[in-house]
């Protein structure tokens, strides 16, 4: 081998390689009571990570898409163990108070959402930052519905 040969070797072995990104496992708790693990890079948010169950969270919105502006409200979901979740923010707590009371979105009248609790949380904005949690999901999108029939 030839010192060209060599030192471009030597370059080769000495970039840096890009840092893997972690991922971690949560539980949802399905409508019918059974429970899937799903493995999600870091920061992804529930919403996300859910499409990789068999039909992704139920948002309200046409195969589960996410409003344009994450301030709709349909995508609650209740949290069993908040271990490896990202704590909840102002702008996540306004839009849930805001669905409670059935406050105007993009500009259209909704219903009044139900009561909140503690466990409650938008699966648009809960990131998934650690190993752990447990998510109870309250509906799954219904491809059949939106296919009509047939």
């Amino acid at each position: 081998m030839s010192r060209f040969g060599i030192r471009k070797k030597i370059k080769g072995l000495m970039k840096s390689k890009p840092e893997p990104i972690p991922e971690y496992s949560v539980t949802y708790i399905l409508p019918d009571g059974s429970e899937k693990v799903v493995v999600a890079e870091e920061r992804y948010s529930l919403l996300m990570a859910s499409q990789s169950l068999p039909s992704p969270i139920g948002t309200g919105r046409r195969a589960g898409g996410t409003c344009p502006d994450g301030y709709c409200g349909l995508c609650r979901v209740e949290i069993e163990d908040g271990t490896g979740l990202s704590t909840i923010k102002d702008n996540e707590l306004k839009t849930l108070e805001d669905h409670v009371k059935g406050t105007d979105h993009e500009g259209r009248p909704r219903e009044p959402g139900p009561p909140l609790t503690e466990k409650t949380r938008l699966a648009c904005h809960t990131r998934i930052i650690g190993d752990g949690g447990r998510v109870r999901v309250a509906a799954l999108v219904d491809f059949d519905a939106l296919r009509g029939e047939q």
